[in-house]
């Protein structure tokens, strides 16, 4: 289960903390490894992975203890956002983990040696990645936009800390230092967290981006390669059929069947040379691999039944 979001805190005293999420997207894991399946707020309210997801996160909220005397409610809510912007960021190795899982099942997809499937999975797969990494890199974007919503308790301190961000801002504010509160410096850290967050979202939208194209690549290239094949085929086919034919052709069928005497026999040989020109070609062009074998077995197979058919039903035609 994915959730992307944003968190309020509250702070009222040391052993009295409320941290009130709110959820604008969530996704559900699929059936196969890295598939999503986005769900409406409707559904993500009643689903059961959602709850066990949000109770998870609850559990890894941070448990400050209050060192601090008097009670500085400002910088417990400081250490809070921070430690809530840390673990933010951290969550994006999971994203990291999902997009190496995908790329590793697009590197088993692009090997010869496996099976051809689709890779309409995967890219499906990626996109929806790639949304995911966006939804949250927006998140941590407005958060840094707007300062952690610093403005909504202390309007001073944040224009001061917009005038750190950017000297170029115009208003009356000094810029922010460590003495402009008491808990700046945490606060500093958890927009850096914020912003670091970002950066990494966004590469790995990129990533995943990048990736998509690579399937491209992989699924041009293999179809290039099974319609190679099929080329192979068609002349390994055209060879079987063709010299038979051309040979009862020059000869007449009257004349070379049934094939009950000496000379009729030894007429037949360019027949017997022209399926054993086919077999020839079907092994030097046998793609490489596990399947090649199976390709070459296959090959040899339908030769060795054609000219089984051409010999039986040149003994068992009746005499003219």
């Amino acid at each position: 289960m994915v959730i992307v979001g944003h968190s309020l805190v509250a702070v009222r005293s040391g052993e009295d903390v409320a941290v009130q999420s709110f959820v604008t997207n969530c996704w559900e894991e699929g059936s196969a490894e890295g598939e999503f399946r986005r769900l409406d707020m409707e559904t993500s309210r009643e689903s059961e992975a959602a709850k066990n997801a949000m109770r998870s996160f609850e559990q890894r909220l941070p448990r400050w203890p209050e060192a601090t005397s008097p009670f500085d409610p400002e910088m417990h809510a400081a250490k809070h956002a921070k430690a809530l912007a840390e673990l933010s960021r951290n969550s994006v190795a999971g994203m990291r983990e999902i997009r190496y899982d995908l790329e590793h099942r697009l590197a088993q997809f692009s090997s010869k040696g496996l099976p051809t499937s689709s890779s309409t999975p995967i890219v499906a797969s990626l996109l929806e990645l790639s949304i995911i990494c966006g939804r949250a890199a927006d998140e941590a974007r407005e958060a840094v936009r707007e300062g952690l919503w610093l403005h909504l308790s202390d309007s001073t301190a944040y224009h001061s800390y917009r005038r750190l961000q950017d000297p170029s801002i115009i208003n009356e504010a000094e810029p922010a230092t460590p003495a402009t509160r008491s808990w700046m410096r945490l606060h500093d850290a958890g927009v850096r967290q914020c912003v670091e967050m970002r950066k990494q979202l966004d590469a790995e939208s990129g990533s995943a981006r990048n990736l998509m194209a690579a399937a491209a690549s992989v699924s041009n290239s293999r179809e290039a390669d099974g319609q190679s094949a099929f080329n192979t085929l068609a002349a390994v086919v055209s060879l079987g059929l063709g010299i038979p034919a051309l040979v009862l052709a020059l000869y007449g069928a009257d004349r070379l069947l049934p094939l009950n005497t000496q000379p009729r026999q030894l007429a037949f040989i360019p027949v017997a040379i022209g399926l054993l020109l086919a077999a020839v070609i079907a092994i030097w062009r046998a793609p490489r691999g596990r399947s090649g074998w199976i390709w070459v077995v296959a090959a040899i197979g339908i030769i060795v039944l054609l000219l089984s058919l051409l010999v039986v039903a040149g003994l068992l035609a009746p005499d003219s």
